[in-house]
Parts: structure tokens; sequence; C-alpha cells
């Protein structure tokens, strides 16, 4: 197999793969849909075409055993149940082990056979009140004596066939081309020499398939692959098939990515369909860096002219416009990166069915902001995470049909998926309205398990209770089911959140339901920070933690029951974050010391002053033994190694013994 042409199939037959899926789920709600039929029809005849230009035979003839059954659903002789859905779906999981198996460089092996004689038993049913349709290759017949105007480099290696259209118009077709050729496409010109304007008839997408069918049996092309796409020089002089009257000379025609799920019909105006370039993310992940390098440089460079570049006003204005230029290629490069929520989204229905159905619950998925962009690692890393939290939800969170009815709700539960921009952060949220979290058994259960002790369970608030949902090992199952019990999972979904430089939140009313949010930048590739000193170390913030900043008055700070609170407004009251304590072991003297105080969504942080802000680039530090501290490094514009603080955690560690940071 040739590895490009290879790679090129495989990523294209998962997105389609991907479709299919939804579309199956689609058609599960919406059974009469002949739209979705079409395109789910689509999707295992584009997926078989391809295969078949790879000579994948397993491949082949499983997506051929399920577009059977498509046919047979989409013409109404089988109805659509919950049965032939889960076919289906099974039959798609089958065809994603098949696609693994050729992303490795290997031929997949046979389906299993159990379930492909239950998709040929579902296939093979027949309808005895409508008449067998007329074959595809009815009517069609050779063309006897008659030029086609293709003039073959090798005897037999196109067959040419016409079939009379309705409108009275003769339609060319190409039989096929002999192996060893170059199979990227073909093209039949007509015999017609009169000399008038070329008239071109669209065939529908259910002729060209039965036609297809007809002429190729269960390895028909199908749609062919970009990467396989070639002109045929010895063979043909254009690159497809042409119904109709045409003069000899004429123009190819695009055929169809196997990544196009839903073909549209060529429009009356002549429009330029949008190019796209599908390019390897390792080369987007290397131009990324190269441009976060940049931005180090531009931040250096402008810092080492401040003090010459008031003097010179050429200067200065090419340094705003080299500062204008590396923000606009920083913003488009970053635009590369991003993607649609719904990538992250897709796989989430067939979970909920599968899992509900397994636990004999109702929900209602709802998912809203399937077009909310972010950036690709995080949808890449989210993946396995949300899908663990939508299973907990689903077996700790929603009760059973009967319990809810008892307790006056609706026996349907609802499951809602969203995505939201706030500035410039995505909040991601996986709410149910379920029965809650019980912050006192969680208490419990953590005691039993060894996490925590009895005295510390004492002194933990309901918010801080709730929290050790998230240590590993922790789990309010006693028995060990498929869902759930390990005590792994929401830890998991607590580091990647982390990785990814996010913060997790959760709100619970117990007997009522809970939301899990998550909030990330939209971008991980450059991060605006905000620089601080503390008496003569410089450290760093992101911005995107900073609500503002104010001047801290000693008057305004109290103890209640050991906490330190300060009361930023008439009644806002926060938690008081000396960074002092925290770092340094001593705390910052007020009234004594210089200080600033930043207040950010975990607190009052009080520094010794505030120094600006600047773009970075940030830079991993796990080899320090605090790195939970710190969210990463990066370089100021004096070419100095600044740390980045993590918030949330230096909240966390104030009432830890802590080490001296030099």
């Amino acid at each position: 197999m040739d590895p490009d042409i290879l790679r090129d199939y495989v990523s294209e037959a998962r997105e389609l793969l991907e479709q299919a899926q939804s579309d199956a789920l689609a058609l599960e709600c919406a059974p009469d849909s002949d739209a979705v039929l079409a395109s789910l029809f689509r999707a295992f005849h584009t997926l078989k075409g391809g295969a078949g230009f790879l000579d994948a035979d397993a491949l082949v003839e499983w997506t051929h055993h399920l577009e059977d059954l498509l046919d047979k659903l989409r013409s109404h002789v089988l109805p659509v149940t919950p049965t032939t859905i889960d076919v289906i779906l099974k039959g798609l999981d089958v065809i994603q082990c098949m696609l693994d198996e050729l992303g490795r460089g290997v031929y997949p092996n046979p389906g299993p056979s159990d379930l492909g004689q239950r998709i040929c038993a579902l296939a093979s049913v027949e309808d005895v009140h409508t008449s067998p349709p007329e074959s595809a290759s009815e009517n069609v017949r050779p063309i006897a004596e008659q030029p086609t105007g293709v003039e073959s480099a090798e005897s037999g290696t196109l067959q040419a066939w016409q079939k009379l259209k309705p409108d009275g118009k003769v339609g060319m077709y190409v039989e096929r081309v002999s192996e060893g050729k170059d199979k990227g496409a073909v093209c039949v010109e007509s015999a017609s020499k009169a000399g008038d304007d070329a008239a071109f008839d669209t065939i529908s997408d259910e002729e060209f398939e039965q036609v297809l069918d007809a002429l190729y049996g269960h390895k028909a092309p199908g749609v062919v692959p970009p990467a396989e796409r070639r002109v045929m020089d010895s063979q043909v002089a254009s690159t497809t098939v042409l119904p109709g009257a045409l003069p000899q000379a004429t123009a190819p025609a695009p055929v169809t990515s196997v990544a196009a799920v839903k073909t549209e019909r060529p429009s009356s105006t002549s429009e330029t369909p949008e190019s796209t370039l599908r390019v390897e993310s390792a080369r987007l992940d290397s131009v990324m860096n190269q441009v976060g390098e940049l931005v180090l440089l531009r931040n250096r460079f402008l810092s080492a002219m401040q003090t010459t570049i008031g003097e010179h006003e050429d200067l200065a204005r090419i340094a705003r416009e080299m500062d204008l230029t590396v923000n606009d290629m920083q913003s488009t490069v970053m635009r590369l990166r991003m993607q649609p929520c719904k990538r992250l989204f897709q796989q989430l229905p067939r979970v909920v069915r599968d899992v509900s159905r397994q636990l004999g619950k109702r929900v209602n998925l709802q998912i809203v902001g399937e077009d909310v962009e972010i950036d690709k690692k995080v949808v890449d890393a989210l993946s396995a995470p949300l899908i663990h939290l939508v299973r907990n939800s689903l077996d700790h969170g929603i009760e059973t049909p009967a319990d809810r009815v008892m307790l006056g709700k609706n026996e349907i539960a609802t499951l809602r998926i969203s995505a939201v921009h706030l500035g410039d952060k995505v909040r991601i949220e996986v709410s149910d309205d379920g029965n809650g979290i019980d912050a006192q058994q969680v208490k419990q259960k953590a005691v039993e398990k060894g996490l925590i002790g009895q005295e510390e369970a004492a002194r933990l608030t309901e918010s801080d209770a709730i929290d050790l949902i998230f240590r590993p090992g922790f789990s309010t199952n006693d028995v060990v089911t498929e869902y759930s019990g390990r005590g792994v999972g929401m830890d998991v979904v607590k580091k990647t959140t982390q990785s990814l430089r996010g913060r997790l939140y959760v709100y619970t009313n117990l007997g009522t339901g809970t939301t899990i949010a998550m909030e990330f930048p939209l971008t991980l590739a450059v991060l605006p920070v905000l620089y601080l000193r503390l008496r003569r170390d410089v450290y760093a913030i992101p911005i995107s933690s900073v609500s503002s900043l104010i001047d801290v008055d000693p008057q305004r700070l109290y103890q209640v029951q050991g906490r330190a609170l300060y009361q930023a407004g008439h009644e806002q009251i926060v938690p008081f974050v000396d960074l002092g304590e925290i770092l340094h072991q001593r705390p910052i003297e007020l009234g004594t010391e210089p200080t600033d105080g930043i207040l950010t969504e975990r607190g009052l942080l009080v520094v010794s002053e505030v120094l600006g802000n600047e773009d970075s680039v940030v830079k991993p530090i796990d080899f320090l033994s605090e790195s939970h501290w710190y969210q990463g490094a990066t370089l100021s514009g004096k070419g100095e190694v600044v740390l980045i603080l993590d918030i949330a955690n230096l909240k966390h560690s104030q009432a830890e013994p802590k080490r001296g940071v030099a």
C-alpha cells in the first residue's frame, strides 16, 4: 500500500465514520428521514470505494453488507428499529477496528462472523408487496459501431456504455479500468461532432451508485481519495464521466473526496469551491513554536530599545509596525489550531445511548455550543475525560426512572453538555438533573478508604469535601461495575484539566443535580501574563485570572476561624493570599513593606509590586519539586527566566509548610 494514499484515506475515513455514527443516532430519533438515510448510505458507499482502491477486501465486504442493509432501510422494505440501529452501530465499531489496522499498515482481518450474519439476515429481508426494482444495468447496452472519442493506448482498457435518459439525451458511462492502470479517474467523450455547445447532464447520487454497483459489483470504486487522483495521460484526456452530447475537447471535473459526507448538487452559478489543504498537526505545532519564539524576540527587542526608541521617530514607527505584524501572525497561526467543539462532542450521543440502556435509565441528551472553537490540543486531550464525566453522571448522578417518579421528577432525565466563550477562555460544562453530591457521604467514604482521617474530615467545608471526588482511589460505589467502583477517572479529569492550564469547578445541589465545569484558555501556545515582584524575585500570573488591581488597606483584613479574609468591596469578602508567606515563608508586612493587591478568581493576591503585562510562551518545568505551584516558565522581555504562578494551587498551599524559592 502506498503510505501517502493510505494515510489520507484513513484520516478522511475516520472523519466519515464519525459522521456516519452521528447519522445512525439521528436516524433512531427520526426513522422516516430520507435525508439521513441517504447520508448514511453514501457514507458506507464512499468507505467501500476507498477501501476497494486499497484492495482492503475485508473492509470492502463489510461496508458492502452494511450498504445492503441501508438500501433496505431507505427503500422502506425494512423498518428502522432500535435493533437495526444497534447492528449498524456495532458494524461501525468493526469498521473503526479495521481502520486502526489499516493505520498500522496491515490489511484488516474479516469482521466477526456472528455480527456479519445478523447484518446479512436483516439485509436479505424481501418486501413481498413490492416488485423488484429495475436493475441499474437494464436498458444499458454496449455502444456498437459508434466512435466513443476515447483513444486507448491498450485495447480493452476502457469499455463505454450508453443509456437513454428520460429527456432523450444519451449518457456515456465507463465500465472499467483494467488492472495495473492508474485508477485516478476516466473520461468518455461523445461521438457528436456537430459543433453544438457543450451540454452537461447531472445524474443523481442514487443513479451514480446504481451504475457503479451494476458495473463493479462488490468492489465498486466509489469515490476517489484525493491522494490517489492522477491524470491518465496515456489512456484518456480528462477526468470524469460526462453524460450527454459533448464536443471532443472537455475539461476535467473534480472528483469528490472520501471525507465529503454531504454531496451538493452543482449550482447553476459558477461558484469556485473553497480549497483546503490537509496538513500534519506536527507541522502546525512547529510553526506555532517558531511564532512563539518570534514573540519572545519581539519582546526582548522592544525592551532593549525602550531607552532610545523615543529619540528616533523612524525606529519607533518600525517597532510599532513590527509589533502589529507579529501580533497578526500570531493570531493567524493560532486560528489554524482551532477546532470546533463538535469534534469533541460528537462521540457523546453514542456513549449516552449505550450506557443509559445498560443501566436501565432514560436520558434526554442536550448538546449546546458545537460551533465554539478551542485549541486542537484541548480537543485531543479532553476526549477521554469528557466521556468519563458523562458516564459518571449517568451512573452516579441520574436516578432510575422509578426513583425519579417517586421523587416527583420526570422519569426522563436531562444531561446537558455545553460550550461557551468567556472572553479569552472556553467553558465546557456537564450538567445533570440527578440526585446531586452528598458531601457527608463523600467524607464518610474518604475516611473508609483511608484517604483522610476523622479529624481532617470534621474540619472540611462542604466545598473541600466535594473536592475529594478528584482524589485517586476515591469512589462512592462499593461494587465494581463496568462504569464505576475502581476509584479511577475523576483524578484523571483533574490532572488533564490542569495540564491544559484549565480550571475545574463543581456546583451541586442535593436532590436537584450537579454541574462540573472546565475552563480552558482559547489557545495554549501563547499566554498573556502579568509580571509582578515579590521582594527581589520576579514572577508572572496569567492575565485571564486577574479581575482587577487594588490598593491594599490593612484595616480591611480580618481573621475568621483561622482564615485570612479581605473586604475587597462593600459586599465582597475574598480569601487573603500572601505570596510572601507561601514562597518565602515570611509574610509581607502591610504598612511597612511596599505592597500591591491583585484581585483574582481565587482571592486577593498580595505582592510587592505589579510590573506590567506581556505575551509569553510557556515552557514546562516538571523538574521542580514545587512544580504544582507553577504553570510553567517563560522568558521576559529582558531575557530573564520567570516562573508563572498557578493561583489555585497557591491558595491551597497557603496553610502548608513551605520551603523558600531563590
